[in-house]
């Protein structure tokens, strides 16, 4: 009888990626490791500078990897003495080296949430609403030594609402994804399955790491363009513009109208409990909760009964 899959080593660092954690977790399979990204120092609060990944993995005894450098001899070694059978990544943010891919007999599979080779890269969920994608998916590769360019193991698609954000989309897309990884490992255990899909190159495209800078709206944009920023943006960066030397977030936003009409790019043309309507290069947003610094998010109808004199109408915003 040949070897099944049981032991396994977990890599990922975000939400999603913990859902996939948790989930193998209750399964028939074992989890030997988590591999995450270390510790982020830079945090304001101590209690914030473990992901959910690293407590996870602490409140149930799992033994935990945070290597500065997956090229380091001493994890190297460490990672083989766990004699797990297969590597499963999941939003982990850092490549893994061919090596590394080695030590595990059945290799390594990564969760990708794109319809791959569509949305190559850190950001797919967010490039997939940013390009008004009309669906997208999960995706389930073998790794080799490339980034996400590995062999097709099972994917599904899902589709993309016109209000879809990241969290919404995020969301729709974890039992998907839970349902592709468990059929990989189906297909992967079962030698006689070969049909694993080539990517097709023609077809891709990258979905970079998203910067706070792009986070900065230009109202020379249309409405749509915009829109889809904000809702790209929602967890992080968070959409901002200029106002009385405040940058101010955008925690909520719809479009009011896609016609063209006569008045400046940034231009305040309404102010009211609804929210505050925004003329851009072509239609108008109407921004309904908003972030000022220091202070928690507010609708625009609170914003006005303690701080009427922010946005004012025919103001141009920058």
């Amino acid at each position: 009888m040949s070897k099944k899959i049981s032991k396994i080593v977990f890599a990922g660092s975000n939400d999603f990626a913990l859902a996939h954690l948790e989930s193998l977790l209750n399964s028939k399979y074992i989890i030997s490791a988590v591999l995450t990204k270390p510790d982020n120092l830079y945090c304001k609060k101590r209690e914030n500078c473990f992901s959910l990944i690293k407590k996870y993995a602490i409140k149930n005894y799992i033994t935990l990897l945070q290597p500065k450098n997956l090229f380091n001899e001493i994890f190297y070694s460490s990672l083989k003495q766990i004699n797990a059978d297969i590597l499963i990544v999941s939003s982990y943010g850092n490549k893994i080296p061919k090596k590394i891919l080695k030590i595990f007999p059945f290799g390594g599979i990564n969760i990708h949430a794109s319809l791959l080779p569509r949305w190559k890269g850190a950001a797919p969920i967010q490039w997939a609403i940013l390009s008004g994608d009309k669906k997208t998916g999960v995706s389930v590769i073998k790794m080799n030594s490339r980034i996400d360019s590995g062999k097709i193991i099972y994917t599904l698609s899902c589709p993309i609402s016109q209000l879809d954000n990241t969290i919404t989309l995020s969301a729709k897309l974890i039992p998907i994804s839970l349902q592709c990884m468990y059929q990989s490992l189906q297909i992967i255990d079962n030698p006689y399955i070969i049909n694993y899909q080539k990517q097709n190159k023609i077809l891709e495209k990258q979905a970079p790491k998203i910067k706070k800078k792009d986070s900065i709206i230009s109202w020379s944009h249309s409405v749509i363009q915009i829109d889809r920023l904000i809702r790209a943006f929602v967890s992080w960066p968070c959409c901002q513009f200029l106002i009385n030397k405040l940058y101010v977030k955008i925690k909520k936003a719809s479009i009011f109208s896609v016609k063209k009409h006569d008045f400046q790019c940034g231009e305040i043309i309404e102010v009211n409990k609804t929210g505050i309507q925004i003329n851009t290069g072509k239609g108008i947003l109407r921004i309904e909760k908003i972030k000022i610094p220091g202070k928690k998010t507010l609708h625009i109808s609170q914003i006005l009964h303690a701080k009427k004199k922010i946005f004012v109408k025919k103001a141009i915003l920058k």
